[in-house]
Order: C-alpha cells, then sequence, then structure tokens
C-alpha cells in the first residue's frame, strides 16, 4: 500500500476514534452559541470606528503593534528606525514579556517621522483594555510652544477655551505660554505650552472615556485633603 494511503486511513482512523470516544455538545445549543459569536463578530466588524487620529496614532483603537526588534549585543533591542507605522516600545528599548501592555498608563509610542511635529519629544500612551485611550505628548516649552499651538488650531479649529500665561525664568528671562483646550465629539486635548521648566512643555489627547475617569480620579483625590 502507497505510504500516503496508509498515513490518509490512519489519521482518519485516529479522528473516528476520538469522536467516538467524546461525547459532543448537545446541537442545538452549540449552533446557539456559534451563531451569537458569530453576530458579534460581525457587530464588531461593523461597527464605525469613532477614533481620534493624533500624531498617526488612533486614540480610542486597538493598541498599535510592537516595534521590529534586531539582535545586538547583550540581547534584543527595539529598531525604531524600522518601524512603518506607529508602534510601541518599552523605556529601556529592550522587550520586557512582564510588561503590560493591555492596561498601562504610560506605554512608551514611537510615532512615525512624517507625524512627529518639531518640538515634539516623548509620547506615551493610556491603555485600558487593549485600547488608546489617552497620549501624553512632552514637548520643548518655549522653544517651540507657539508654532504647535499654531499647528494644533489648524488641526482642531478655534479652542474651547484658551488663555495666554506668562512664566519667568530662573534667570528672571520672561516667556509666553499659551493654554488651550479643545472638546471635541470624540476627543479632549489639552496643551499647556510650558509647563514646570520654560524648556518643557505636555499636550494631552484623551477619549471622552478616558477624560471621564481623569475628572472622577481628581475628584477622588480632591478628597483627601
Amino acid at each position: 500500500m502507497d505510504w500516503r494511503k496508509a498515513l490518509v486511513l490512519m489519521v482518519t482512523g485516529l479522528a473516528g476514534t476520538v469522536g467516538a470516544q467524546s461525547s459532543p455538545l448537545p446541537g442545538v445549543k452549540r449552533q446557539a452559541i456559534t451563531a451569537e459569536a458569530t453576530n458579534r463578530v460581525r457587530q464588531a466588524e461593523t461597527q464605525p470606528s469613532n477614533a481620534f487620529e493624533f500624531m498617526g496614532i488612533s486614540v480610542g483603537d486597538r493598541l498599535v503593534p510592537e516595534c521590529p526588534t534586531e539582535r545586538s549585543y547583550g540581547g534584543l533591542l527595539y529598531n525604531v528606525a524600522a518601524r512603518d507605522s506607529a508602534c510601541w516600545a518599552t523605556f529601556t528599548m529592550r522587550p520586557d514579556p512582564r510588561l503590560n501592555t493591555r492596561n498601562n498608563n504610560a506605554l512608551p509610542i514611537a510615532p512615525v517621522d512624517n507625524k512627529r511635529p518639531t518640538g515634539t519629544r516623548a509620547v506615551t500612551a493610556i491603555v485600558v483594555n487593549g485600547r488608546i485611550e489617552g497620549l501624553k505628548i512632552e514637548t520643548d516649552g518655549f522653544q517651540h510652544g507657539q508654532q504647535l499651538f499654531g499647528q494644533l488650531q489648524q488641526k482642531l479649529g478655534k479652542p474651547t477655551w484658551q488663555e495666554m500665561g506668562q512664566v519667568i525664568s530662573g534667570v528672571g528671562a520672561k516667556f509666553s505660554s499659551p493654554r488651550a483646550v479643545w472638546e471635541l465629539p470624540n476627543a479632549y486635548v489639552e496643551f499647556n505650552g510650558i509647563l514646570g521648566t520654560v524648556d518643557s512643555g505636555l499636550i494631552v489627547v484623551f477619549t471622552p472615556e478616558q477624560r471621564a475617569r481623569e475628572v472622577a480620579r481628581h475628584a477622588e483625590q480632591a478628597k483627601s485633603f
């Protein structure tokens, strides 16, 4: 007998034996579960995305993929130069199997270069149940604060609220510090031209759900006083 036929007969006989020894689930129940699962998948696929795109990252959508790695002295390192889309990494730039990427308050994200405005620095994501619910983008403060503020207005339109503050450095120099908030249907964006020191600023992007969590958290913290 040809060995291929013998192999087919052996596998078929083994499958039949296993099927005979195991009791199948009731047909009606199995069909109901399958139909329900199929409907959930179809609903997820057809449901329109309400994500908000910022720096090439979809806020409110699934977490971006892990950055590519390369082997170097001492083990694997992330090679963000090889990325073709936004990706996540670690602060040490080394893969860490213990890292919780499903729920993380500060997961480093590497945007693609053509989506990174001049003056922006580190980008971290707030990840909740595997979805990006917020971004925090550090900036270089007074150096490009006005330029970034103008770019945000071009992208988002007129702010819901804004003010122009003034910050005095340790040597007495004065710097203008724009602050603004955009409350959009699918995102909350906050811009701080200067925050802390004159060479640092911050852009915050939240989904409406994450904004509600932040408001509740601040309210709870206020009670501690």
